[in-house]
């Protein structure tokens, strides 16, 4: 329960104002999401020639973020996993992992923060291409729409998950008690 209990508390395992313990993590967190929008903006706008080119860089660095977000950042930075299972019938089943971590305050921040406002910007980024009708354009910003929301659903259906485990844990340690200490008070009477 402690484990379980103690990865969604920002600062749980270190001082919350100790530096990033996993700076590395944090940066290639930031990294291809960052990449992956300024290379779409600055292509799209300066060379908007190039859509073949743009689009495969554009998804190599979604891939990318999409891959270390999912494996990497998301167990060194908050202490989560997710993966989505495909059973036999066809039907689909979302699996969670939350662990102890010994993550500061700044990488929940970074990680929660780029979690969301990146899917955010390429919303906007379809808005703006929709507005300028340019609809082959959009495909990309979709593309990053849908790597990125991804992610952030996994995420913010992991942590619910891993919050619904600790209040039923908590639930059942307190019952246990209960009935124990009722028993007890049986006993010696």
């Amino acid at each position: 329960m402690a484990d379980v209990a103690q990865s969604f508390e920002v600062g749980s395992g270190a001082s919350s104002t100790a530096r990033l313990r996993h700076p590395i993590a944090a940066f290639f967190h930031v990294f291809f999401r960052a990449s992956a929008l300024v290379v779409y903006l600055i292509l799209s706008f300066f060379f908007s020639d190039s859509f073949v080119e743009l689009f495969i860089s554009v998804i190599i660095l979604l891939a990318f973020d999409f891959w270390t977000v999912k494996n990497v950042t998301g167990r060194l930075l908050v202490g989560l996993r997710w993966w989505n299972k495909v059973k036999d019938d066809g039907s689909s089943e979302w699996l969670f992992e939350a662990k102890q971590t010994n993550t500061t305050y700044w990488e929940a921040v970074i990680f929660w923060t780029a979690l969301i406002v990146f899917p955010a910007l390429w919303i906007l980024c379809l808005f703006t291409a929709i507005l300028k009708f340019s609809w082959t354009w959009a495909i990309i910003p979709l593309a990053g729409i849908a790597l990125n929301g991804s992610n952030l659903v996994g995420y913010v259906r992991c942590k619910r998950d891993a919050r619904a485990r600790i209040t039923a844990m908590a639930g059942k340690f307190i019952g246990r008690q209960i009935v124990s200490q009722t028993l007890n008070a049986g006993e010696q009477t």
